[in-house]
């Protein structure tokens, strides 16, 4: 987003906490961390509609009209910045949400197609800070839950386990987490990526 509208007023979400974007009455950007938007009609069970990575806008559906409750859930910390949405900025606003709008759309084909384990490679590396980029220093991100990214891949959760583990056997995805923070989740642990989808000559190191 080229212009900031941002006003003073944030909210932080820790991993696996959610809002209500219907009740929050609220457009707000992700300004760091990556959210789960879940979509539900008419009481029915939430659906996963897309992902939300940084400089996204998350509530543009209800000042448009659309019924739908929409739930916002932090699949790593998070933390959203409220937006302005008088005048001009509203225009602004809505342009950048188009854009990104579709791209999510992309991204949710590409967390959908091919094998299990080309699917959590993808996730893995879209939740990589894109400013940071690749190279020498190391860009950084957290690891959902074994739950989120069943459910982002749509894979079961036995499936996602095997696939990490092939990927740390294969050292694609490394545990560098001090021996004493062996014991924690697999989502608390430190990790690093060795290779990037198609590009496996040069790693990069990655920890996420």
């Amino acid at each position: 987003m080229n212009h900031d509208y941002s006003i003073e007023q944030t909210r932080l979400l820790a991993q696996r906490e959610a809002i209500t974007l219907t009740e929050s009455h609220a457009v707000w950007r992700l300004e760091s961390g990556a959210v789960r938007i879940d979509s539900t009609v008419n009481g029915d069970t939430e659906t996963l509609v897309r992902l939300a990575m940084p400089g996204d806008v998350l509530g543009i559906e209800g000042m448009l009209g659309v019924k739908d409750s929409f739930t916002v859930r932090a699949i790593t910390p998070s933390r959203l910045v409220r937006l302005d949405m008088t005048g001009d900025a509203m225009t602004h606003v809505l342009k950048h949400a188009v854009v990104t709008g579709y791209q999510r759309s992309r991204d949710m084909v590409t967390l959908r197609t091919g094998s299990a384990e080309e699917r959590v490679k993808s996730l893995l590396f879209m939740l990589v800070s894109p400013e940071r980029g690749f190279g020498h220093l190391s860009p950084t991100c957290a690891l959902p839950t074994l739950g989120d990214i069943a459910a982002i891949v749509h894979a079961a959760p036995e499936t996602v386990c095997r696939v990490l583990a092939a990927l740390r056997q294969a050292s694609f995805l490394q545990d560098c987490s001090p021996v004493t923070a062996k014991h924690r989740k697999l989502e608390l642990r430190t990790h690093r990526l060795l290779g990037r989808g198609a590009a496996k000559t040069n790693p990069v190191r990655l920890t996420v």
